[in-house]
């Protein structure tokens, strides 16, 4: 793996420190814990509803698979801490807010635009809680926040006791 070099994170100033994926998977740390493990349900389950529902609409079945391939692929890559699955759960609260755009462009009731407003709150709160976590960061990322960002070589130079 390249050395990074440790830079503060622009929003916090806390560096990153980059371990290896078997290092992540390793310690305890880098197991699903109750909460990811509900948020793979919850992406498995919109698509298994989504397959349903295009299918009880009269649509086909390709229609069906398309319509829910792509969160069925986002719940098993997070299940499985593939690290790509971060970038399918940014596109799939990106698709939920399309949807959520173009049906209330299409003038449609107010009442069948809140399966997607619903639908889109909880993918973006998912993804904020996937992007800024510190477990889901240390599963997907490998990474892990440095927050002694003391130096241990101005400690030894420059002792303040």
């Amino acid at each position: 793996m390249p050395k990074r070099t440790e830079r503060p994170e622009f929003y916090s100033g806390i560096p990153w420190v980059y371990v290896t994926p078997h290092q992540a998977r390793a310690l305890p740390q880098g197991k699903l814990n109750a909460i990811l493990y509900l948020i793979c349900v919850y992406f498995i389950g919109i698509a298994i509803l989504k397959f349903g529902l295009v299918l009880s609409v009269g649509a086909g079945l390709g229609v069906a698979l398309l319509n829910s391939i792509w969160p069925f692929l986002t719940g098993l890559g997070l299940l499985f801490r593939v690290p790509w699955s971060i970038i399918m759960a940014v596109v799939s609260a990106g698709l939920t807010v399309w949807t959520l755009v173009r049906g209330t462009q299409a003038g449609l009731p107010s009442d069948t635009n809140l399966i997607p407003l619903f639908e889109t709150m909880i993918n973006v709160g998912i993804l904020f809680y996937l992007i800024d976590a510190d477990r889901p960061n240390f599963i997907y990322r490998h990474r892990y926040r440095k927050y002694s960002v003391e130096d241990p070589q101005d400690e030894a130079e420059n002792p303040q006791s």
